[in-house]
């Protein structure tokens, strides 16, 4: 492929070919999911992406599997995808990384749906509480701080996942460049992504610890 065509390429989530490696993954979000849902679709307003079937990428069916997901693909890089780059097979543990990335996207954006609907709901409750308990300047000001508390644990949750994503779309990026040479000597190009490896498999840690998910 020549540079050119590398510079133009993207891939759809899900999308396990090595020539994947790297480039730019159409995001999964509602907004989009019309226009790659089917082969038809993607025909029409992407013919140059080839289709991945959604139950690839399939949400989780509960709160416990999407977390369960996100501590399987952290031992899979803690281990596979370690020991691969550790040998220099970077094109394997490449796909181990596009196989990762939408499992790791759909499962943190489950878990992060349910708790800010969790927050909403619990912040909801209590305003209605004091409301009715209480009709005092000072209790309308405990509601309204109550309310920023929520909306500020709300925001850390959502940069917690936004982080997480964008380490594993780093070291994808990284590996994509390894393979291509783009990082120099295969030595160096497994010291950075190593590097990058580690702050992918912290970031799941610090979603879930943010996230108050307890074992």
């Amino acid at each position: 492929m020549a540079p050119s065509d590398k510079a133009n390429a993207a891939c759809l989530q899900g999308d396990l070919r090595t020539e994947c490696i790297g480039v730019y993954k159409v995001p999964i979000d509602d907004g989009i999911k019309s226009y790659i849902s089917t082969p038809e679709a993607l025909q029409k307003w992407a013919p140059d992406l080839k289709f991945v079937d959604p139950i690839e990428y399939a949400s989780p069916k509960s709160y416990q599997e999407a977390i369960d997901i996100l501590k399987q693909q952290q031992y899979i890089a803690n281990n596979d995808i370690k020991q691969l780059l550790l040998e220099g097979k970077l094109e394997l543990a490449g796909k181990k990384v596009l196989y990762a990335l939408p499992k790791i996207t759909i499962s943190g954006r489950y878990i992060l749906d349910e708790l800010e609907s969790r927050i909403r709901n619990s912040s909801a409750a209590a305003s209605t509480e004091s409301s009715a308990a209480a009709s005092s300047t000072e209790s309308s000001s405990s509601t309204s701080t109550t309310s920023v508390i929520d909306e500020l644990k709300i925001e850390r949750i959502e940069n917690q996942y936004n982080l997480m994503n964008g380490y594993w779309g780093e070291i994808d990026i990284e590996i994509g460049q390894g393979i291509r040479g783009d990082l120099g000597v295969s030595a160096v190009a497994q010291i950075t992504i190593l590097s990058t490896l580690r702050d992918v498999t912290s970031s799941i840690d610090d979603f879930l610890i943010t996230a108050q998910i307890k074992e």
